[in-house]
């Protein structure tokens, strides 16, 4: 994966109104600010800052993170599958990078 690249993982079988687990992971380096290469240059901080939810039309989360989180940061939470529409993640970076991706919460035939 590269920088950026994301994925979005939701159940195959979903039924109206289930309470649904969402798991998503974005390739990033998280980096502090706080390290050196093996040459001693300092390697500049460079992380996700601003992770924006949104299901359908409705933001549904927000998370502000810093440079403390994880290399390829990992993102899971709990959705109520009220309506069969678009679930989107945004990313930015502190480097002004926005990452975006999708999954369409859809509804299993009874």
């Amino acid at each position: 994966m590269t920088i950026g690249d994301a994925r979005i993982r939701i159940p195959d079988r979903i039924a109206k109104g289930d309470l649904i687990t969402v798991n998503a992971i974005v390739s990033h380096p998280m980096d502090t600010g706080f390290f050196r290469t093996a040459g001693g240059q300092p390697i500049p901080a460079y992380f996700i800052k601003d992770v924006v939810v949104t299901y359908g039309d409705e933001q549904v989360a927000r998370f502000e993170w810093t440079s403390g989180v994880s290399k390829d940061p990992i993102v899971s939470f709990t959705l109520r599958a009220d309506t069969e529409a678009p679930l989107t993640m945004v990313w930015t970076d502190s480097k002004g990078g926005v990452y975006k991706q999708s999954v369409n919460v859809a509804f299993a035939a009874a």
